[in-house]
């Protein structure tokens, strides 16, 4: 009897497993029928609200249906994350986002999703920061500068545009490897910070390249280092870390789409292999590299691995250094 009753168990989770394996196909098949949206955690005029707008339209001609980009700031991004994480899994609903993707988890003691809610589509792009110095800095060569930090400890300061930004968090993994002594600064965005660093009240700070990029050619400021192993294309005469010996250092950000986990795999391809096509486009790839940007793409997969391996390096520095949001 107890061996009929096992028998008529398994056939029952045999036939509900190969009913649900059938939904997926079923769906991307189908998919889609209605309307995308791409929602975006920052005020319009950014450069994710840019980056959105420049593949909506033509993801909107792929796939044969309006794709609408949703502006949802708001609570260091939480607002937009938790949104599309507890939507449908359906591909209906999707993110662009960037680091705070990765870094909000160790950031927020209370938080109602984690990156493990979302799986990648496509790492769209990625972009460089930089340690500049300005006209009130002691040195702005990085070797005597962290010879002369060690030598001073309160010497030295530098500014981010904000508290757990990822200017941040590189500089204080900057800290950690080399041994480089610098008290932070915060402030509220990157236009405080430039005003402060080009008037001579702030000796360095750690920035998006692509922010500091005029003044650097303008000389009003000099760049130090780009916290990367790689120099990067917009400004290759700029040194990298590898060129003073640090090595397997990543202190860039990158934008990138996300779905909610579960979304079936059959509709992350065609998202996928549709936005790779896009980002080739010449007035699309142009657009992009003209914003500092380089373009990225790859495989769905890659990218999840991407931030979650992201997530673990900067939730490590967050906790080392007891970052607290502000």
């Amino acid at each position: 009897m107890r061996k009929k009753i096992m028998s008529t168990v398994t056939l029952i989770v045999a036939a509900v497993t190969a009913a649900a394996l059938s939904v997926a196909p079923a769906l991307a098949q189908d998919y889609p029928a209605k309307p995308v949206r791409i929602i975006v955690p920052y005020p319009g005029g950014g450069g994710t609200d840019t980056v959105a707008r420049l593949i909506s339209p033509r993801l909107s001609e792929a796939l044969g249906q309006p794709v609408i980009v949703e502006n949802r700031p708001g609570a260091s991004t939480n607002i937009a994350s938790e949104f599309v994480a507890k939507s449908a899994p359906d591909g209906y609903t999707l993110l662009l986002q960037a680091p705070n993707l990765a870094t909000n988890e160790a950031m927020f003691a209370r938080l109602s999703w984690s990156p493990r809610d979302f799986a990648g589509v496509i790492h769209l792009v990625r972009y460089s920061n930089v340690l500049v110095a300005g006209p009130g800095a002691k040195s702005a060569e990085f070797k005597e500068l962290l010879a002369r930090s060690k030598a001073d400890p309160k010497a030295f300061s530098y500014g981010t545009p904000g508290v757990g930004s990822l200017s941040h968090l590189s500089t204080e993994l900057l800290k950690s490897r080399t041994g480089l002594v610098m008290e932070h600064v915060g402030y509220k965005g990157s236009a405080p910070l430039v005003t402060d660093l080009v008037g001579g009240h702030l000796p360095y700070a750690t920035d998006n390249l692509n922010s500091q990029l005029n003044n650097i050619r303008a000389g009003k400021v000099k760049a130090v280092v780009v916290l990367s192993s790689q120099r990067d294309p917009a400004a290759p005469e700029v040194p990298s870390l590898r060129d003073f010996g640090i090595r397997d250092f990543e202190g860039g950000g990158w934008y990138g789409i996300v779905a909610p986990a579960g979304t079936p795999a059959p509709i992350v391809a065609r998202l996928n292999a549709e936005i790779t096509r896009i980002l080739q486009m010449p007035e699309v790839r142009d657009r992009i590299v003209s914003m500092g940007l380089e373009i990225v793409g790859g495989p769905a997969e890659d990218f999840t691995r991407h931030f979650l391996a992201e997530a673990k390096k900067w939730g490590d520095v967050i906790r080392s250094v007891g970052i607290k949001p502000e």
